[in-house]
């Protein structure tokens, strides 16, 4: 052996010997944690055993919480979390919508189902957040207030919520969340238990993905029927029921999810708000708190309660889930390093000492370690010097540590508050205990190491997350994505085109679909025949494509900038067969409706841009004078 080869493998087998030890340390610490997780949930079932002899929500005592909702393209769900919002039980709420520069149809959602009025009232000009347009209260809702205003970002638009309202607590809810009922009394509980210091409190967040859920609230609880959907349904019961409630009981809670706390609105203005160059906001404004309580020596406590849940949509699909994760990964890299100084600092108690080093060391470091060691493992095999105990440690140490702390969860949710009844359901969470291990762990480690990547470049993007909605929203775009399909429809003379902003051909994975039944209050936009193609929304159009992942049949409508993607040599013209009416791409227009259809061209005689859609009577051509575009206000353009 050469003393290259010989100085390769001792690195090879320090690095083994290391990440072993390293992996050894960190399962040893999430143990401790679960095992106080199990005793501060074992404190908690008792706690929520005794029923009051008063009606709760009567109580005169609760303190005032607004639920500040930053909402950005949220059409699809923003109707149906308002109400299930409007349909909790407690005895003084404020629900504060922030409409962040939508460019969908959530502020016009909001205004036709909640009838919004205008404030007559200047906005305070000290709002630590982009230019706010618009304050609207409903009509009908007396304790709804929607605030229209520039786009800033989630942090941003919280901000403006936070300033905004004079309510004693704030309760941060992410637009695509449904609440238990009863949710929000339990989670203020440790504000009446200890008023002047507690200042955060965070609930248990799962996942709605195939529950059933009408009138804003869960009706039916059901595991996701996709094995991606279920394993998450894993990971969020191991981080709340285990790593929540254990970070508590050792009173270093770091982290209140985004999507359900509630906050002291003093002390959170106190620290100037959300940060706006992080983007995970919920990480770092707790962390913060930690901080600025500490240096003033202020005598405080931030929990975490089990029994309060929320419901929220997870991605089924892996690219939008490795979006998502990549994002939360930067985020928690953004907020170690910005909270560096309390690193090993007694002045900071267990949250310095102990909490924010394991943290890092578990959840930062911890995956790129071991994909790390995924790399060892063939290198030591090639060269000759991978041994069978070292192999059957690292497998110990990750596969079989994760499966016994998965177990650990699903054992802690049974014992407790136990919202899967079926023993099928629960078998079925221990085996995503089993299969997340093989493949989906592996898969979270580049995830890791690509957002590390996106880190280090300054990556500050969210990326477009595709959600199905819930309740009669969640149900008018699964109709639109069946419709398009199959492109036969019943009762064609009463539908139209509209916009769905959840197709997964890029860019913007947005496109046009047909609608066999529109309500005339809920249609974001139209077609309008116009001479200027640039009054149109955005500055790309329409191409035909039949490459659609999540769809079948002849293809459809998607929205590009470059006009080239589009399957060209013809046009689309109104035909009508069996199915009823359609629009069908063909290269002979006299097979349509009329003597003529729309064709795409990139230089309309007086468009603009990449070009548009014209009318014309030959195919090949793409001719005229005018074209139809995307406009909001369909009236305006025309006139």
């Amino acid at each position: 052996m050469t003393t290259l080869e010989s100085v390769g493998t001792s690195l090879i087998v320090g690095s083994g010997v290391f990440i072993v030890t390293y992996y050894l340390l960190i399962n040893a610490g999430y143990l401790l944690i679960h095992v106080l997780a199990l005793f501060q949930l074992r404190d908690n079932v008792r706690e929520s055993a005794w029923d009051p002899s008063f009606r709760a929500f009567d109580s005169p005592f609760y303190p005032g919480v607004a639920m500040i909702v930053p909402a950005y393209n949220e059409a699809a769900n923003i109707v149906e979390s308002v109400r299930s919002m409007l349909a909790l039980n407690y005895p003084d709420q404020e629900i504060v919508v922030v409409n962040d520069g939508s460019s969908d149809a959530t502020l016009e959602r909001l205004e036709d189902a909640f009838g919004l009025r205008p404030v007559d009232a200047e906005v305070p000009y000290d709002v630590p957040s982009e230019p706010i347009r618009q304050v609207y209260r409903s009509a009908t809702h007396e304790n709804l207030l929607v605030v229209d205003k520039e786009n800033g970002g989630k942090s941003d638009a919280l901000n403006a919520g936070v300033w905004l309202t004079d309510q004693e607590l704030f309760c941060a809810v992410d637009a695509d969340t449904v609440i238990d009922r009863d949710a929000l009394l339990d989670v203020v509980a440790p504000f009446l238990e200890e008023p002047t210091r507690t200042v955060a409190s965070g609930g248990t967040i799962r996942v709605a993905n195939e529950c059933v859920i009408q009138d804003g609230q869960v009706k039916e609880t059901n595991l996701p029927k996709t094995g991606l959907a279920g394993v998450q349904v894993m990971e969020y019961l191991r981080a709340f029921y285990s790593g929540r409630l254990g970070l508590a009981r050792l009173k270093g809670l770091i982290l209140i999810s985004g999507a359900f706390g509630v906050f002291r609105t003093d002390r959170v203005r106190e620290i100037g708000g959300y940060r706006h160059d992080t983007i995970t906001e919920d990480f770092d404004v707790v962390v913060r708190l930690h901080e600025h309580l500490s240096d003033n020596d202020v005598d405080y406590r931030i929990e975490f309660v089990p029994e309060p849940v929320a419901w929220t949509e997870v991605p089924e699909s892996l690219r939008t889930l490795g979006r998502q994760r990549r994002r939360w990964y930067r985020g928690m890299l953004e907020t170690v390093v910005a909270s560096r100084g309390l690193f090993f600092r007694r002045r900071y108690g267990r949250v310095g000492t102990v909490v924010l080093p394991f943290f890092t060391a578990a959840e930062a470091l911890g995956p790129l370690i071991e994909g790390f060691g995924y790399v060892l493992l063939p290198l030591g095999w090639y060269l000759g010097i991978l041994n069978v105990e070292f192999f059957l440690t690292f497998l110990l140490l990750t596969v079989g540590a994760g499966v016994f702390l998965s177990w650990f969860g699903v054992f802690s949710e049974v014992w407790s508050y136990n919202r899967y009844e079926s023993p099928r359901d629960a078998a079925r969470l221990l085996w995503y205990g089993v299969v997340e291990n093989f493949g989906y762990r592996q898969w979270k480690t580049v995830v890791a190491w690509h957002g590390l990547i996106e880190f280090l470049r300054g990556e500050q993007s969210w990326g477009v997350m595709e959600r199905r909605g819930f309740g009669d929203a969640g149900t008018e775009a699964a109709a639109a994505e069946a419709t398009v399909a199959t492109n036969d429809r019943e009762d064609a003379d009463d539908g139209g085109f509209v916009w769905v902003d959840r197709l997964a051909d890029e860019p913007g994975t947005d496109g046009l679909r047909w609608l066999d039944r529109i309500a005339s209050d809920d249609r974001p936009g139209a077609f309008a025949s116009v001479t200027d193609l640039a009054v149109g929304v955005g500055d790309g159009g329409f191409v035909w494509t039949t490459d659609f992942s999540e769809g079948v049949g002849d293809g459809g409508f998607v929205w590009v900038t470059d006009p080239t993607l589009g399957a060209g040599d013809g046009g689309f013209v109104l035909t009508v067969d069996d199915g009823g009416m359609r629009v069908a791409a063909t290269t002979d227009f006299s097979e349509g409706i009329g003597d003529g259809g729309f064709v795409w061209v990139t230089d309309p005689t007086l468009g603009a841009g990449d070009g548009g859609f014209v009318w014309t009577r030959d195919a090949a051509v793409g001719a005229g004078g005018e074209g139809f575009v995307w406009v909001v206000d369909a009236t305006d353009a025309s006139d």
